[in-house]
């Protein structure tokens, strides 16, 4: 399910692209041809014509419009589905009972009180209204005390004064009876607790105030490039009037108005093109980064597998060294299948020229490989071609994640990115500076191997008639780097 809602984000986000970037096309289009009648206009033009063309133009803009408008509440409707249903999907854990979480005394309590909506009776009945009504006296501050302390209550230090300065009756007696009206320590508790249940309402009334002082998110570019071509049509209506009212003059400062509105609204759509662009690049490249990296795991085992089969003495190989062999073989061709799968989305995305090359050479060696391995041929020469595949693919991936980091620091850092001439928001998978430091390392390999081979001839652990093949294949290289580089160089590529 996941996988299939990536491709579906895929397309979508190809789809979006396709309909941005004709979207910009017409604009532009609008955008030319309100200059040209603008131009007419200041060369005195006649006035019927012009009033026409501005006409056209105000339908055309009124159109383009209305389609981004859809677009817009179209993926507004789908947004708000995919909410609804994600929240449908959620467990619903905020009906539990909250009984259930108390103690179970405190759950038989709540439940009578809710059954007879008053407080449970019991013995002491006649003593409970008193003891409210001292929990309220205490919990309110005295109008007669400047201290500001609760009335009934006295301070501890006002407390041990009292009784030790007790020398007469009557001051003894006038301490009794605040003394009584002292509620007891387990009585006051209540009278403590009672502020507390005014932070309810007060935590309420500070979450209204902060929803009601949440500024509103800023515009979209989407909806702001709606916006101006919105302003463009009403300009280009009121240069119509204008032209219908004679006034050459007006007509072309609502002209000028309209051309400006216009490259507002191309430069957010552009802005839309470039996100969606790199949305597509993250995808793009993290992609093909895992699948390089299954193709690494699987190339390294094959590698010291191989290895291990190899240093069995030859006097010792049986059909069992063959089987494994083969195996082997079975193994190094899914590695092929997934440089082909490789291959194919660095084909499609279509931006970058030495990659496909450094694939295209990994599937070539591989399939070679396979070719060997089922022959039994797991010496040196294999081996060899078995280690430039994977370090081919261990450059490919360090290139790949250094291209996420620079597009992830682009981004933070609000910069622009290199985009290929004509086609605004198509920057290229990675960065000429990648290719041509992929370029250099290929052209390395291709020296080592060329050195490797020549070390094979001299010490006649390997045939000429075996590595004319390889030398053939190394030409062929060597000649396809030479095109790829001119093709970087002379842009041929963008």
């Amino acid at each position: 399910m996941k996988l299939l809602t990536s491709e579906d984000r895929a397309n979508r986000i190809r789809d979006e692209k396709k309909r941005v970037a004709e979207m910009i096309k017409d604009l532009k289009r609008i955008e030319r041809s309100q200059r040209s009648t603008r131009a007419r206009t200041e060369n005195g033009s006649e006035l019927e014509r012009l009033k026409a063309e501005q006409a056209a133009l105000a339908e055309r803009g009124q159109k383009l419009q209305d389609e981004l408008g859809e677009e817009q509440e179209g993926e507004a409707e789908g947004n708000s589905d995919a909410s609804d249903q994600q929240s449908s999907d959620e467990p619903q854990t905020g009906n539990a009972d909250p009984a259930s979480d108390q103690p179970p005394g405190e759950a038989n309590e709540s439940g009578d009180s809710d059954e007879s909506g008053e407080p449970k009776e019991s013995g002491g009945k006649e003593d409970r209204p008193e003891k409210n009504s001292d929990d309220s006296d205490a919990g309110k501050p005295s109008e007669q005390d400047p201290s500001g302390q609760p009335a009934g209550q006295e301070s501890p230090n006002g407390s041990d004064q009292s009784q030790e300065s007790t020398p007469s009756d009557s001051q003894s007696g006038e301490s009794q009876p605040s003394q009584q009206g002292q509620p007891s320590p387990s009585e006051s508790q209540p009278s403590e607790s009672q502020p507390s249940e005014s932070q309810p309402s007060q935590q309420g009334q500070s979450g209204q105030d902060s929803s009601q002082q949440s500024p509103t998110p800023p515009p979209t570019p989407q909806q702001q490039a709606e916006q101006q071509l919105q302003k463009a049509v009403e300009r280009m209506r009121q240069a119509e009037q204008e032209l219908e009212d004679s006034k050459r003059k007006d007509a072309v400062d609502q002209q000028l108005a309209a051309e400006e509105n216009l490259r507002k609204a191309i430069d957010e759509l552009e802005q839309i093109l470039r996100q969606l662009r790199e949305e597509e690049m993250q995808r793009e490249l993290a992609r093909l980064e895992s699948r390089l990296k299954k193709m690494a795991a699987m190339q390294s085992k094959i590698l010291d597998d191989t290895a291990s089969l190899s240093a069995t003495p030859k006097s010792q190989r049986n059909r069992q060294t063959d089987l494994k062999a083969g195996d082997l073989s079975f193994e190094q061709k899914k590695v092929t299948v997934e440089a082909d799968r490789a291959m194919l989305l660095l084909r499609e995305e279509g931006s970058s020229v030495a990659f496909p090359e450094v694939v295209a050479q990994i599937r070539d060696d591989s399939d070679r490989i396979a070719q060997r391995l089922g022959k039994s041929q797991i010496d040196a020469v294999t081996q060899g071609i078995q280690q430039d595949v994977l370090a081919a693919i261990e450059e490919m991936i360090q290139a790949l994640q250094q291209a996420q980091r620079d597009l992830e620091k682009q981004k933070q850092q609000g910069e622009t990115p290199p985009q290929q001439p004509g086609e605004p928001g198509e920057q290229p998978l990675v960065d000429a500076i990648a290719e041509l430091k992929l370029i250099r390392t290929m052209e390395t390999r291709i020296k080592s191997t060329t050195q490797r081979y020549s070390g094979l001839l001299q010490s006649d652990e390997g045939s000429a008639q075996e590595l004319l093949p390889l030398l053939k294949n190394l030409s062929e290289r060597q000649s396809r780097l030479y095109k790829i580089t001119r093709d970087l160089v002379m842009r041929r590529n963008q």
